[in-house]
C-alpha cells in the first residue's frame, strides 16, 4: 500500500513538471538535418566535402582496404589526394558513400 502511494506521489510530480523537449523541436531538428545533405566532389586530386560537420570520412581502394581516415571539423572539408595513385575509390561519410576516380 505505501509503495503504491509512493509511486503515485513520485508519477505526479513527473506529470507536473514541463518537458523541455516538445514534438515540434524533435520534428523541427529532424527537418534540418535532412536538409542539410552531404556534398561530396572531386576536382583534380582535391576531394571537397560540404554538410558533415563531426563527421568521419574513410576513403577506400577498389579492393575494400580503407586508405585514409579523416575527421570533419568544420561544415566544409578541402582534403589533398595527390599522394594516393589514380584511380577509383569510395568515399564513406556516415551513411552517405560516393565513388570517385583520381586521374
Amino acid at each position: 500500500m505505501k509503495k503504491q502511494i509512493l509511486f503515485i506521489i513520485i508519477a505526479a510530480l513527473f506529470l507536473s513538471v514541463p518537458c523541455a523537449v516538445n514534438a515540434q523541436d524533435i520534428q523541427r531538428t529532424t527537418i534540418e538535418q535532412e536538409q542539410k545533405e552531404v556534398s561530396i566532389n572531386v576536382q583534380d586530386a582535391t576531394l571537397y566535402i560540404k554538410n558533415a560537420e563531426h563527421a568521419v570520412v574513410e576513403i577506400y581502394n577498389m579492393a575494400g582496404v580503407r586508405v585514409i581516415t579523416y575527421r570533419i571539423d568544420s561544415n566544409s572539408k578541402t582534403i589533398d589526394l595527390n599522394h594516393l595513385a589514380k584511380g577509383c575509390y569510395i568515399v564513406k561519410i556516415g551513411k552517405v558513400a560516393r565513388k570517385v576516380y583520381l586521374r
